[in-house]
């Protein structure tokens, strides 16, 4: 599984996004690897219509109706979302916050994926049974020079070996081994925004990053 969060990045808005997302889902087709895309909510839409699995960056545990400026799980699902972030070190969320989220999450039928800093967090999220765990240590995130994989990898095996959960891996991911690494630590998969998104070939990197899933 890679999971292309595209944040607010000029590159991923509009029409950029719509045809960043074209180019993952012809990866994900001939790699026969799960690609999943985050958009902005205001290109949402139209891009779970080319096809491609599409997750929203977040929700919010309100309900339909009087709920301006929050973002139901309803409306995500309607617009054709499979499944939503949650709890990003860039929107976190409190820890009973998170917890109604989750379960509205569930109840409307969408897939989540939490984020944890720490082996402890990960303990904490994994209490919320989220179908993923994502661990991503903030200090990290869009590092031009390392990887969790590189910097951390005794901390993945330690989140791998605490949580009875998927874990998707994280902050830093750039190349294929980085990919490797976190598969051979027992991730089923990898979170990445800049490196992909800001890329001058996106598609380039997608389908290496993807080849790393082969044996």
């Amino acid at each position: 599984m890679i999971i292309v969060n595209f944040k607010t990045y000029p590159e991923s808005t509009g029409v950029r996004a719509l045809e960043l997302a074209r180019k993952l889902q012809v990866v994900a087709e001939e790699a026969g690897v799960s690609v999943v895309v985050c958009p902005q909510a205001v290109d949402f839409q139209k891009i779970s219509e080319i096809g491609i699995e599409t997750w929203a960056q977040n929700i919010d545990p309100e309900e339909r109706g009087r709920a301006t400026g929050w973002f139901p799980p309803e409306i995500a699902k309607e617009a054709g979302a499979v499944g939503t972030l949650l709890n990003h070190s860039e929107h976190k969320l409190g820890f009973e916050f998170l917890k109604t989220t989750c379960a509205r999450a569930k109840e409307v039928g969408l897939k989540t994926l939490v984020f944890a800093a720490s082996v402890d967090e990960a303990k904490k999220v994994a209490e919320l049974r989220p179908d993923y765990i994502g661990y991503e240590p903030p200090e990290l995130i869009a590092s031009p020079d390392t990887s969790v994989a590189r910097s951390k990898p005794e901390v993945i095996r330690d989140v791998v070996d605490t949580v009875s959960i998927p874990v998707v891996v994280g902050a830093g991911v750039k190349n294929a081994q980085d990919v490797k690494t976190s598969l051979e630590l027992g991730a089923v998969g990898v979170a990445l925004s800049s490196a992909l998104v800001g890329s001058e070939n996106p598609g380039v990197l997608a389908k290496e990053l993807a080849r790393a899933f082969k044996p």
